[in-house]
């Protein structure tokens, strides 16, 4: 049997749980982006979840233009095993595509020598990101890219995710708090959604560590002087 957990986030302002986002706002996603998530348990596997995520640009980057979603980011524990990823199509075609990677640093994507994403990841976890490359990739507004990823040694909760624009050398809207690099203005929201955590232990492995426990009672028992 497979169990399903989903959560959606729109139209709300959205907090924390365990944010390190580098000088990123946390936004209302209202008129802006939609976000829905979800966890799927792999049958026979213990701690072994896929982890859906479909964001909607909704009204980042400008009509007519190749801007708008071209990143995003979760928080995965140092512990998780990255079983499978799959990234969304490029949103125009060739030579357009998405990278994926991991760092404890900032970007991720770019090896932490970019500061675009402007997310650090939480102690223990590192920051997953999949990242758009050429303008061919960005998803522009009213469509919607689909990430998934599928991970071992993880329980499922809530934390951090980042949903970042690309805006090229145009403005960026008033009232958003943006990064540039040489290849334009980017600019970060954060929310929560279903994401991995760290494992919780099988009722298998508390009971060895009941019982390891126990038996080093019993020796520091009979090793106490009399």
């Amino acid at each position: 049997m497979i169990a399903k957990i989903s959560l959606k986030l729109a139209a709300i302002t959205v907090v924390a749980v365990l944010s390190n986002a580098a000088n990123a706002v946390e936004t209302s996603l209202s008129g802006q982006y939609a976000l829905t998530s979800s966890a799927t348990a792999v049958a026979g596997h213990s701690n072994q979840f896929v982890f859906d995520y479909s964001v909607t640009n909704l009204g980042q980057g400008y009509a007519g233009t190749q801007t708008g979603l071209d990143g995003f980011t979760i928080y995965i524990p140092t512990g998780a095993q990255v079983l499978s990823v799959t990234p969304p199509a490029p949103y125009v075609g060739n030579p357009g595509f998405w990278s994926t990677g991991a760092s404890t640093g900032l970007d991720l994507a770019l090896g932490g020598s970019n500061t675009t994403q402007n997310m650090v990841a939480p102690a223990g976890y590192q920051a997953f990101t999949f990242w758009g490359q050429y303008t061919e990739s960005v998803y522009q507004q009213g469509s919607t890219a689909h990430f998934s990823i599928t991970l071992g040694n993880v329980s499922v909760g809530n934390n951090t995710v980042g949903i970042s624009s690309y805006y090229g050398n145009y403005g960026v809207p008033s009232g958003q708090s943006f990064v540039n690099n040489q290849y334009g203005n980017y600019t970060t929201f954060t929310a929560n959604a279903l994401s991995a955590v760290n494992a919780v232990p099988e009722p298998e492995t508390y009971a060895m560590m009941l019982a390891g426990l126990g038996l080093i009672g019993v020796i520091s028992r009979r090793r106490r002087p009399q």
